[in-house]
């Protein structure tokens, strides 16, 4: 909410407002129009309102890569995955749903890697991935299996977003849907 008293200008939830033009700009043009000054022209605030709370763009975009990893947990925890190969597809629905978001999410170069609750969700998301089913080799590290789990699933859901599985969807002899292929290939 937007409202002028006695010549001052202010705004609600300046914060709150700031992040869904930040993801409202992400989702439409990608990570290269996240800029802080359109992010606050698209919010309707000055080129410095962002400051206070986010210090600058990195802080910003932290934040926002903070709540992806909580949507992301959320996305697969049992109520919605129940099953362990579940969390995978639930990892992949949410990349494909939220592309620019899944992306910056994994960007180091625009994002915080540091920032206190940017690990924390990140972590929090981290353990729901354990649950992805996968085959015990023995004589392999706890962490190797892990990374294998994760790298199927992440490649998976980087493919799905830059469109490189249709082919595969599109296939005369096999035609299936995006998320029929997914489901398979966690099987």
């Amino acid at each position: 909410m937007q409202t002028k008293e006695k010549g001052r200008y202010h705004h609600g939830d300046l914060q709150t407002t700031l992040l869904r033009s930040a993801r409202v700009l992400l989702e439409q043009d990608g990570i290269a129009a996240l800029k802080l000054r359109a992010i606050t022209r698209h919010a309707g605030v000055s080129a410095t309102a962002a400051a206070p709370y986010f210090g600058n763009l990195a802080g910003l975009l932290s934040v926002l890569a903070a709540q992806g990893f909580d949507e992301l947990t959320e996305a697969m925890s049992p109520p919605h995955a129940p099953l362990a190969r579940d969390v995978g597809l639930a990892y992949i629905r949410f990349a494909i749903a939220n592309p620019g978001l899944f992306t910056l999410m994994f960007r180091s170069d625009a994002i915080n890697r540091t920032d206190a609750h940017l690990v924390a969700a990140s972590e929090r998301a981290f353990g729901r991935l354990a649950a992805l089913p996968g085959p015990e080799k023995s004589g392999t590290t706890q962490a190797a299996t892990m990374a294998a789990r994760w790298g199927k699933a992440h490649g998976l859901a980087v493919l799905a977003i830059d469109g490189l599985l249709q082919p595969l969807t599109d296939n005369g002899d096999t035609c299936m849907t995006l998320d029929q292929l997914v489901s398979e290939a966690f099987r």
